[in-house]
């Protein structure tokens, strides 16, 4: 746990609106930022308190009269986490612990091992934005369980400067990497200081490195013979739930039309690239000006 970023990061943080208040805008975690961080899918059946189970065949509530009837008598103690898993958990690391889930949470496991799908995405930001509201309400007491761990992994995502340099694989989610990385020592005031003065951020700095879904540019096609297509999220912004506006084509290298440039390898990929760097400048939010304004009696 870094303490200094979390502490620093939630004096900004709103409860009302579940955003981190910034001087040049808002900002949050993201159902999108949960698959790209943690793997976890935005699809799938919705996870909610009236969520069951289905019986089908293999699972544990479908076996448990037949376990019940073999164990006779012992049947209601198997049901204890550290006789259940002595009993059926799979071999683990001697060094690994084995800690017992919430009870609430059983029936999912049970899902998930029938290889149901789960929307675990939007149920992981629900419990974060829980956890950052019981914190920020409640004095600031760090006494709140809950993923708080998830926010400062999207902390680190999208202020590196607050992390030190992490090396993720492609085989893994973004957090493993942030896990991984040992913990650039800021004190808390200059994480608070960070926060306080920091009024903007460029395009490439706001997506930081969790892709740019909503980016428009020229994306590269091809290796020996090169060329590229065009990428306008923004003409479908209805399809990422965002209101529809009459959107503004971007510059593009094929002229926004039908034909296409095949590009030498080396100067011609390079304009697609300033392309793509033009594009990532939109973001450029600036912060609000205060003003003074003196009322009929002559009051600031």
């Amino acid at each position: 746990m870094d303490r200094s970023l979390l502490s620093a990061a939630l004096c900004f943080w709103s409860s009302a609106t579940n955003t981190l208040n910034l001087r040049f805008g808002m900002m949050t975690p993201t159902v999108l930022d949960m698959a790209a961080l943690f793997g976890l899918s935005p699809l799938g059946v919705e996870v909610n308190a009236a969520l069951v189970a289905p019986e089908a065949a293999g699972s544990f509530k479908a076996a448990w009269p037949t376990v019940a009837k073999l164990a006779g008598g012992k049947a209601k103690n198997m049901l204890n986490y550290s006789s259940f898993y002595g009993n059926f958990g799979v071999e683990d690391n001697p060094d690994d612990d084995s800690i017992a889930p919430l009870g609430e949470f059983a029936h999912l496991a049970d899902y998930l091992a029938q290889g149901g799908r789960l929307a675990l995405g939007p149920f992981l930001l629900g419990h974060i934005y829980r956890t950052l509201h019981d914190v920020v309400t409640d004095g600031m007491k760090p006494k709140h369980g809950g993923p708080l761990w998830a926010f400062q992994f999207w902390l680190q995502a999208y202020f590196p400067e607050l992390r030190a340099a992490v090396n993720p694989a492609d085989t893994e989610p973004l957090a493993n990497a942030f896990a991984r990385a040992p913990r650039k020592h800021n004190a808390s005031i200059s994480c608070y200081k960070f926060f306080y003065e920091l009024t903007e951020r460029t395009g490439s700095q706001f997506r930081g490195d969790l892709g740019s879904f909503l980016v428009a540019r020229d994306l590269h096609c091809g290796l020996s013979k090169a060329g590229a297509e065009v990428y306008l999220p923004h003409f479908v912004a209805r399809q990422f739930g965002l209101i529809q506006t009459a959107p503004l084509p971007p510059l593009s290298i094929n002229r926004l039309s039908s034909w296409r440039a095949d590009v030498a390898q080396h100067h011609g990929v390079a304009g697609i690239s300033f392309q793509l760097a033009k594009g990532m400048t939109f973001l450029n939010l600036r912060p609000w000006q205060r003003r003074n304004a003196i009322d009929e009696d002559g009051r600031v």
